[in-house]
């Protein structure tokens, strides 16, 4: 029960700090794939040029992935951008089953777009009395109500994640995606891998092992 109020605690503290939205833009499923939701083992791989925000988005993952009660690993700890190279593929994924992976997501940046929106006033109904006709209650209370618009810039993040089976090293399942102005890194990787694995659970590539140990 303890376990359980913490796990509820964690739930929606996450919900409240994570003020970021990400949306779905396109997911595609491998046809006719048959759907091995018992991987034993998952790793998560971030292409990313900064090394301190591909920690983050990784390790968010990773422990998402765990908490749904999946064996799971970054791989940046054992793969290092020297040696990933198309004459060291057999090498890499060597690598991956020593180490018991059996199934590869693989996180990437497909795009940022700048953008500028226009916010467009606002006026609220507050009547107020006025005297000396129309106009001048018009002019008095336009100028007290109205709030003009304005522009602002935003920023689209556009990501991509695709998730290999390494039983047949076929790639079953990709979604691409749309964050709009994340307000940090850590806001970003809570409302992507959110939105990831709600959507490969969704298309049963995986599952919440731990809601089957609790329905028992």
């Amino acid at each position: 029960m303890k376990n359980k109020l913490i796990i509820s605690i964690l739930i929606i503290f996450v919900a409240v700090a994570c003020s970021t939205t990400t949306k779905i833009t396109g997911s595609w499923v491998a046809e006719g794939y048959t759907p091995k939701t018992d991987f034993k083992k998952i790793a998560v791989i971030t292409l990313a040029n900064n090394q301190s925000n591909k920690l983050i988005i990784e390790n968010t993952f990773v422990n998402r992935l765990k908490f749904l009660g999946y064996d799971a690993t970054g791989t940046s700890s054992f793969i290092v951008p020297e040696i990933v190279t198309k004459e060291n593929a057999k090498m890499i994924d060597k690598m991956m089953k020593e180490r018991g992976i059996d199934a590869v997501m693989v996180l990437s940046l497909l795009q940022v777009k700048d953008d500028v929106k226009y916010v467009p006033g606002s006026s609220a109904y507050a009547p107020r009395p006025y005297y000396g006709g129309y106009y001048g209650y018009y002019y008095y209370n336009y100028n007290h109500m109205y709030e003009p618009g304005y522009y602002e810039k935003t920023q689209s993040l556009f990501l991509e994640c695709n998730f290999y089976d390494l039983n047949d090293g076929k790639l079953v399942a990709s979604i691409q995606t749309q964050t709009i102005d994340p307000a940090n890194i850590d806001d970003l990787a809570l409302s992507y891998s959110e939105t990831i694995l709600k959507k490969l659970i969704s298309d049963k590539i995986i599952i919440n092992k731990n809601s089957k140990h609790e329905s028992k």
